[in-house]
């Protein structure tokens, strides 16, 4: 099954852009950041590790709940 085949299974009616499950599903929206300290851009490799790892952790958890 294709990730936005998943997601429109999920979350009907709203397309998956990051802000947009705000209003119609605001008792589940979620904001995760991708680097420590709220920091906005990988700085260095060390960075682009976490955030890596991060959005992974994220896509598994949304693929296998």
């Amino acid at each position: 099954m294709l990730l936005t085949d998943l997601w429109q299974q999920r979350w009907p009616g709203c397309p998956p852009v990051g802000y947009k499950p705000r209003e119609p599903y605001r008792n589940f929206w979620v904001r995760f950041h991708s680097l420590p300290e709220s920091k906005r851009y990988p700085e260095n490799e060390s960075d682009y590790s976490v955030v890596l790892g991060r959005h992974n952790g994220v896509f598994r958890r949304i693929c296998d709940p």
